[in-house]
């Protein structure tokens, strides 16, 4: 590597972060580490160890990101995505590609460290180095999608590509304005929003790179991480990404939705109004999958799936009515052995009803679990250690709802797929807010918890 190699395209040349040598000597050990995590890999597979690796390497990615090494955290992220179904030879050896990808990168930062400019041939290589041991994006795209209705599928794919448009226009409008902390945290919404639905869909390259780009945003967010091009270059490979595995997920589903029953329905365009029951489906799929997911079995109960509500109001609901299906299930809904210690049945319920108010223009949908209840004590406390309340007494004179729907407060103590960034009931709250609404909350301990969207019609 010349110190001086030209870049092919100059237009993207991303200047380079100052690399101390105290954080050279981090990197160095940390990747250092990573290489032996996958050398021991190789001679003895190893779940835990794979998922360390993988762990490893998000962890390692957010000081990389500072540096000219966008694409180099890319497809380290990106290769722990990789999930082949060609047996262990084949995962052997995009093992032995990750020892020579690291092994080039440890040689990369060597070099900046010692003064040398950043080399775009070197970094294709790296790239062209994963892609030749077959763990290219078409080959870990597998979503758990068996059991999924066609209807259902194609309404998620609809919907997805929906939310990566916005997604996209958000990014673009922060990238104008770098250090709009607001467009920032309205990208998180988005990103927070999108990934409820993906999760319950099993597209698990989905789910990584969007925990990746949520965990960029929320550095942003907190001062971790500035809005450098790099930075940004970084979040625009990854959406194009997921752009891409929804493009090739829908030629996949391509032929089933074209001889589908359900597909060959009216679509939702096809109608000013339509009724909940359109939906059902959906959300039936997802309490389903949530409820697998989690260990807890939860029924859906629905009332007033008739009532017409106009088709873009119907639209815009669903992914605030996914979300608090999810926070009813991970935060409302005990686990079994809980619920039979308190007497409950083992499967939990949630209700979901709508109506209409207002001489039918309003439209009231309230979703309500039969779990354990809001913990307010601990939402307060939360309140207080985030900021968001100056001291104890300020947060017993705050109303729960104006502190849970507060962006970035979680009870969670810690960052799942599911939940812990305090973003989901921000998302809802904004979401409805939007459409003209109020969301209202009601909790009773160890009885349930409800949340009550009104939208004017």
């Amino acid at each position: 590597m010349s110190p001086t190699s030209p870049s092919k395209d100059p237009v993207h040349r991303v200047s380079l972060q100052p690399l101390s040598p105290e954080r050279t000597a981090q990197l160095l050990i940390d990747l250092g580490r990573i290489r032996e995590l996958v050398a021991e890999c190789i001679v003895s597979r190893s779940d835990c160890t794979e998922a360390l690796i993988c762990r490893q390497i998000r962890e390692v990615s957010l000081p990389l990101c500072q540096l000219s090494l966008a694409r180099v955290v890319e497809v380290l992220n990106g290769s722990t995505q990789c999930i082949d179904g060609q047996g262990l030879a084949s995962s052997e050896r995009r093992l032995k590609a990750y020892v020579e990808v690291v092994d080039d990168v440890i040689c990369y930062i060597e070099s900046l460290r010692d003064g040398y400019s950043c080399d775009d041939e070197f970094l294709e290589n790296i790239e062209d180095k994963m892609a030749l041991t077959g763990a290219r994006i078409e080959h870990y795209s597998k979503p758990c999608l068996q059991n999924c209705p066609a209807g259902v599928m194609a309404d998620f794919l609809d919907g997805v590509s929906v939310s990566l448009r916005d997604i996209r226009s958000v990014f673009s409008q922060w990238r104008e304005v770098p250090n709009h902390k607001p467009l920032a945290t309205e990208l998180l919404r988005q990103l927070h929003a999108l990934k409820g639905a993906v999760l319950v869909y099993g597209v698990d390259e989905l789910v990584g790179n969007i925990q990746y780009l949520e965990s960029c945003v929320v550095g942003f967010l907190k001062d971790e991480l500035k809005a450098c091009a790099t930075l940004f270059e970084l979040i625009e490979r990854y959406v194009t990404r997921m752009n891409v595995v929804i493009d090739l997920l829908v030629k996949q589903q391509a032929e089933n939705l074209l001889t589908s029953v359900e597909a060959a329905l009216p679509t939702v365009s096809d109608k000013a109004h339509q009724s909940l029951s359109r939906k059902l489906p959906r959300l039936h799929f997802l309490v389903e999958r949530a409820s697998t997911m989690l260990g807890k079995p939860v029924r859906l109960m629905v009332t007033g799936d008739d009532v017409l509500l106009p088709t873009e109001l119907v639209g815009k609901l669903i992914a605030p009515l996914e979300l608090l299906l999810w926070n009813a299930i991970d935060h409302g809904i005990e686990a079994p052995a809980v619920r039979a210690a308190v007497g409950k049945s083992k499967d939990g319920v949630i209700t979901l009803s709508l109506r209409l108010e207002e001489n039918e223009t309003l439209g009231v949908i309230t979703i309500a679990d039969d779990g354990a209840g809001i913990d307010e004590a601990a939402v307060r406390e939360k309140a207080v250690k985030s900021g968001f309340v100056a001291s104890s007494k300020e947060a017993e004179q705050k109303a729960l709802a104006e502190m849970i729907f507060h962006s970035g407060l979680s009870t969670s103590p810690v960052v799942s797929a599911v939940s812990g960034r305090g973003v989901g009931l921000d998302v809802v709250n904004t979401e409805v807010s939007r459409l003209g609404g109020t969301v209202q909350v009601a909790t009773s301990p160890g009885k349930g918890a409800s949340f009550t969207l009104s939208v004017p019609l």
